[in-house]
């Protein structure tokens, strides 16, 4: 997670002065008995106020918060919606109870191309080695690897040659 609060950093210190009080003005709103300090309860209520409701959880929550404190600060608010603008997923893996995948992850192809991006499939390393999910399709590829694949694809336009090695 700790990757995940410094590219949250670093993409807010390039923001305009606008967006970051409307960023403000949402951490304050989650804000109900002392500033500045963001209970567990404040925030799995705020996050299902405002339809987020897989974030409300304990266990994310304490992913979000950073170690040492029971509560949850400024820059964790920033984490939090790097984490949804950025889309990052939940596992939908058949023993993790879909819980939020802070580094690398796995995705279907199929969904993710022929969807539109409407829907996606993903599971976290582990479920995937393992084979603990049930999917229709089999062709899984990381973030990486899928938008190198693109790349080449869409350099490659006139030839349509590029395909996608199954890694499972």
């Amino acid at each position: 997670m700790d990757d995940l609060h410094d590219t949250a950093t670093a993409y807010y210190d390039l923001l305009k002065h606008e967006t970051k009080l409307a960023i403000k003005a949402f951490c304050e709103e989650m804000e109900t008995k002392v500033p500045d300090k963001i209970s567990f309860e404040e925030f799995s209520k705020y996050m299902n106020i405002v339809g987020f409701s897989q974030f409300g959880s304990k266990k994310f929550f304490d992913q979000l918060r950073r170690r040492g404190r029971d509560h949850l600060i400024f820059a964790d608010i920033i984490t939090l919606l790097y984490i949804i603008e950025s889309g990052r997923p939940f596992c939908q893996g058949t023993n993790c109870e879909n819980n939020f995948i802070p580094g690398m992850y796995f995705t279907c192809v199929k969904c993710f191309f022929e969807n539109n991006c409407d829907y996606f499939f993903n599971v976290c390393p582990k479920c995937f080695y393992n084979g603990h999910y049930k999917h229709c399709h089999k062709e899984f590829l990381d973030p990486i690897v899928m938008l190198r694949l693109k790349t080449k694809q869409d350099q490659s336009s006139s030839n349509n040659d590029v395909t996608y090695q199954k890694v499972k």
